[in-house]
C-alpha cells in the first residue's frame, strides 16, 4: 500500500470502521507532511512567537540547524511555501500550515528545552550536548533570536530529557541532568546565577528529568529512570530548594513515564509507560498516604554520591559543624576533593558540599584538637597524612601535612577522653621495615613522635589497622591486618608501649587469616566491659573475644547459604528494647538477619534497588529510631525497621496487545475522541505500528480501537532505512488551537502531523 492510499484508508477507517463500536469514534485528518531530514531529533513544542498557536522545533543533524516551525492560522498559506508537486517518488501531500525559520548550530544537540528564562513572557530555546555544552537562544523584541548564550554546567548526559525549564513562584530555573547529577541553574533577568545547585546522582545508567509535583505539596519533585534495574523508577521528593533522597519503586519500565492529563482526572497524578518484563502498557498513579510498618518490613533510602564506576570510596563520621549530630565525610580516590554530607532531622542533606583536598585519599576520620573536630586524611597515592579544619559556609581547608619519616600506610586516632587532644597511631614503612609510631600534639600545636615500635612479625605490606579494646583495660589495642596473612595483634599499656600477643593462637592464624576491614566490626560487651570482634566469613558470623589471655570463638551464627560470602557484620537493637540482632550483607545482594529476640534466625531482607555493595556499616539515631548506614563505593543507604515512605505507587490498569508479533516500546496519552477520557497510543517501533487504545466505560478495561503501520519500506529512499525504531519520536498536543489533542511524530525523513477532527464543531 502506498502512503497516499494508506492515509486515505486511515481516515475512512476512523470515520466509519468504529462508528458502531465506539460511542465517539477517533477521527484524525490526513497527515500534514513536512520534510525534516533523516536525522531530525529532539522534537519539542511551545508558543515561540506569542501568537497563541503551538509551534514546533527540532534539530536537523544533517544540515546542522534548528528548524523552527511557526504555526499559521487555518487556511492561510505560509510565506515561501509552495504546494508539493507530485512526482514518482512522493505522494500528493497536504499543504503544511507552518512558517519555517532556521538557526545554524555549530556543534551537536542531544536535547532541547523550551521555556522563559529572561522573564519577558515568551519562550526561549535551550540546547545541550555532552560535547558542546549548553546554549540559550533568547527571543528578542524584534522577533529575532539572540546569538547562542553559553551556560556553564557540568557535562550534560547524552540523552533526551536531560534539559527542562521550570517557571514557578517568580523563578526561572534551568535543570540539567549532568554526569554528577541534577544541576539547578537559576536565571535573573536572563543571566545565570552561579554557583548552581547540584543534587548528585552518579549512576551513569539513570536518565530523565521529569519535574512535577507528585505529592501535592506545591513543591516540584524529580522523576527519573534506571531501565536496567528491577526497581527502575526513581523519585526524589522536593525539599525546599532541593530534593530528598532517592525512593525506588517496585516496577520495571522500558519507556520513560508520560504524565496523563485529563479534565476528569485531576486528583492523583497518573502516568503511562511500558512494562519491560511483560511488554504491557501500564497506567499508574502516586499517593502521598504515609505507610508505616514497624519491626517487620525495612525501609531503604539511597544517597548516590559518585559514579558506579568509581573506585573504592573512603568514609568517615564527625560533628564538623558542631551542631551536636555527626555528619558524613567522603572522598573518592579518583578526585582531589572531599565531600561533606550534613545530618538533618531524619537522615542526611541531599546537598553535598565539596572542598579541594588531596588526591588518592584512602582513609579519613574525625580528629579532636583544641575543642574542635578536624578531619584527618591519608593519601596513599601522595604518601602523606593531612589535617583539615572545617569553616562554616566555606567547607574544609586544604590539609596541613604531618611531618614524619617514612611512608605512611595506615593511621588511626586514639581518643584520650576528658577533653584532651587525640593522639595519632601511624603505621609506616622505613627502608622495608615497619613501625607503629605514636604522635602527640606539641606546644606549638604540631605533631611529634612520642613512641616508636618496630613490628618484626609483618611479612608484607599491611592492608589496614583495626582499633579495639580486647582486654577491657580502657587502652587501645591494635589489629594490623593483612590481605594474605593472619593479623598481628598488639596490646597496649598505659605508657604507650606495645606487646605482641596470640602469636600461637589457632583463632588468629586460622579464623582471622586474611580478614579485611569489610569483614570486621566490634561491639561492647556490657557484662565484661570488653569489646568483642564480629568476623564475617563464608556462611557465618563469629563473635571472637579475649578470655584468659587467649582468643576464643564465643559464638557463631550461620547463614542459610553456607556457600555465600558475608561482609559488614553489625550488632544492632532494631526494636529499641535491648534485644540486639546480628546482620550481615550477603554477596548475592541482600542483608541477612542472623539472630533476633524471638529466635527467628536467617531471615533474608532483599532490596533489589540496592546500588551498592557496602564496605562499611554504622548505626545512626533519628527521632524515629535507630537505622543502619551502609557505605559503598558510589554512595550510601539508610536502612531502618520503620517503613515510612511518604509516596506510594499504584498500578491502575494494564493492557497487553493481542496483535501478533507486536511488542510495544513506546507510549503516549491523549484524548483522541474528545470524550474527556485519556486514550493511549502505543508504538512498536520495530514494526512501525501505532495502536490506539481506549477505556471501556462499562468494564473499565482497555480496548484496542485502531492500529496501522505508519509507513511501508520502499525502494525510493535510495538505500536509507532510517533508525532501528521508527517513528523515533512523537508528541501529543493541541497543535492548531481548536482544543483537541493532535499527534505529531518524526519518521524516516518526515514530520507527520495528524489533527483530530471534531464533528460537533461546525
Amino acid at each position: 500500500m502506498s502512503l497516499i492510499n494508506l492515509k486515505n484508508s486511515i481516515l475512512l477507517f476512523f470515520c466509519l470502521g468504529f462508528s458502531q463500536v465506539l460511542s465517539k469514534p477517533i477521527e484524525l485528518s490526513k497527515p500534514e507532511v513536512l520534510l525534516a531530514g533523516w536525522n531530525a531529533r529532539c522534537l519539542k513544542h511551545a508558543d515561540l512567537n506569542g501568537d497563541g498557536l503551538v509551534d514546533l522545533v527540532y534539530f536537523n543533524l544533517n544540515k546542522s540547524y534548528l528548524e523552527i516551525l511557526y504555526r499559521t492560522q487555518q487556511g492561510i498559506l505560509p510565506q515561501n511555501i509552495r504546494p508539493v508537486r507530485k512526482n514518482r517518488w512522493e505522494p500528493v501531500l497536504e499543504d503544511a500550515n507552518y512558517q519555517p525559520e532556521r538557526i545554524f548550530i555549530n556543534g551537536s544537540v542531544s536535547d532541547i528545552a523550551l521555556g522563559d528564562l529572561n522573564a519577558d513572557g515568551v519562550s526561549d530555546i535551550v540546547i545541550g550536548s555532552p560535547d558542546d555544552g549548553i546554549r540559550v537562544f533568547f527571543r528578542e523584541n524584534n522577533s529575532t533570536w539572540s546569538e547562542g548564550f553559553e551556560v556553564e554546567s557540568n557535562k550534560i548526559r547524552a540523552y533526551s530529557k536531560s534539559l527542562q525549564v521550570i517557571n514557578e513562584n517568580g523563578r526561572n530555573d534551568l535543570f540539567v541532568f549532568t554526569e554528577p547529577g541534577l544541576e539547578r541553574i537559576s536565571f535573573l533577568k536572563g543571566q545565570p546565577q552561579y554557583p548552581s545547585s547540584l543534587f548528585r546522582e552518579g549512576d551513569k545508567r539513570a536518565y530523565g528529568v521529569e519535574l512535577i509535583d507528585l505529592n501535592d505539596d506545591e513543591i516540584i519533585d524529580w522523576m527519573y529512570l534506571v531501565p536496567s534495574e528491577e526497581f527502575s523508577l526513581k523519585i526524589r521528593l522536593g525539599e525546599g530548594e532541593g530534593f530528598g533522597p532517592e525512593l525506588s519503586f517496585d516496577i520495571s519500565l522500558s519507556s520513560f513515564p508520560t504524565p496523563l492529563e485529563s479534565p476528569l482526572n485531576q486528583k492523583n497524578k497518573k502516568f503511562c509507560s511500558i512494562d519491560s518484563l511483560s511488554g504491557e502498557a501500564l497506567v499508574f498513579s502516586f499517593s502521598d498516604e504515609e505507610i508505616v510498618n514497624r519491626g517487620s518490613a525495612f525501609d531503604l533510602i539511597s544517597y548516590d554520591i559518585f559514579s558506579t564506576a568509581n573506585r573504592e570510596s573512603s568514609w568517615g563520621w564527625g560533628d564538623f559543624n558542631l551542631d551536636g549530630v555527626p555528619d558524613l565525610v567522603s572522598a573518592s580516590p579518583d578526585k582531589g576533593e572531599v565531600f561533606h554530607i550534613e545530618s538533618v532531622k531524619n537522615g542526611f542533606s541531599t546537598e553535598v558540599k565539596s572542598s579541594p583536598s588531596l588526591k588518592g585519599i584512602s582513609y579519613l576520620c574525625a580528629l579532636r584538637n583544641k575543642g574542635k573536630t578536624k578531619l584527618l586524611l591519608l593519601s596513599a597515592e601522595e604518601e602523606v597524612i593531612g589535617i583539615s579544619e572545617y569553616r562554616k559556609g566555606k567547607g574544609f581547608t586544604f590539609p596541613l601535612m604531618v611531618e614524619m619519616e617514612g611512608v605512611p600506610l595506615a593511621v588511626v586516632p586514639t581518643h584520650s577522653g576528658n577533653g584532651k587532644d587525640d593522639k595519632l597511631l601511624i603505621l609506616c614503612e622505613i627502608d622495608s621495615d615497619f613501625y607503629l609510631k605514636t604522635f602527640e600534639w606539641s606546644a606549638g600545636n604540631k605533631f611529634e613522635v612520642t613512641h616508636e615500635y618496630e613490628i618484626k612479625e609483618i611479612k608484607r605490606e599491611p592492608s589496614g589497622l583495626f582499633v579495639c579494646d580486647l582486654n577491657g583495660d580502657m587502652q587501645r589495642d591494635i589489629l594490623i591486618l593483612s590481605s594474605r596473612d593472619a593479623p598481628v595483634i598488639l596490646m597496649s599499656d598505659k605508657k604507650d608501649g606495645w606487646q605482641s600477643v596470640a602469636g600461637d593462637s589457632v583463632v588468629r592464624k586460622s579464623f582471622l587469616k586474611g580478614v579485611g576491614q569489610e569483614h570486621l566490626s566490634k561491639f561492647s560487651d556490657s557484662s565484661s566491659e570488653k569489646e568483642r570482634l564480629l568476623v564475617a566469613g563464608e556462611g557465618y558470623v563469629r563473635v571472637i573475644g579475649w578470655e584468659g589471655d587467649e582468643l576464643l570463638v564465643l559464638e557463631q551464627f550461620n547463614s542459610k547459604d553456607q556457600a555465600g560470602d558475608l561482609s559488614t557484620p553489625i550488632k544492632i537493637d532494631w526494636q529499641g528494647r535491648g534485644a540486639d540482632e546480628i546482620f550481615a550483607f550477603h554477596e548475592d545482594g541482600y542483608w541477612e538477619r542472623l539472630y533476633s529476640e524471638n529466635k527467628e534466625s536467617n531471615l533474608k531482607n532483599r532490596w533489589e534497588s540496592s546500588f551498592i555493595v557496602p564496605t562499611q556499616v554504622s548505626t545512626f539515631h533519628t527521632p524515629e529510631g535507630i537505622s543502619m548506614v551502609a557505605l559503598g563505593k558510589s554512595g550510601f543507604q539508610m536502612i531502618s525497621t520503620t517503613k515510612s515512605q511518604k509516596l506510594s505507587l499504584k498500578v491502575e490498569s494494564r493492557y497487553l496487545t493481542d496483535l501478533p508479533k507486536i511488542r510495544h516500546n513506546g507510549i503516549e496519552g491523549g484524548d483522541f475522541n474528545n470524550d474527556g477520557v485519556v486514550d493511549l497510543v502505543c508504538l512498536d517501533g520495530k514494526k512501525n505500528l501505532l495502536e490506539f487504545v481506549t477505556l471501556d466505560a462499562k468494564t473499565q478495561n482497555w480496548k484496542s480501537s485502531l492500529h496501522f503501520e505508519v509507513f511501508e519500506k520502499n525502494l525510493h529512499y535510495q538505500g536509507k532505512k532510517g533508525g532501528l525504531y521508527e517513528p523515533r519520536e512523537g508528541l501529543i498536543a493541541d497543535l492548531n488551537g481548536d482544543g483537541l489533542d493532535d499527534l505529531a511524530f518524526l519518521v524516516h525523513d518526515r514530520l507527520l502531523i495528524y489533527r483530530q477532527i471534531n464533528r460537533t464543531v461546525k
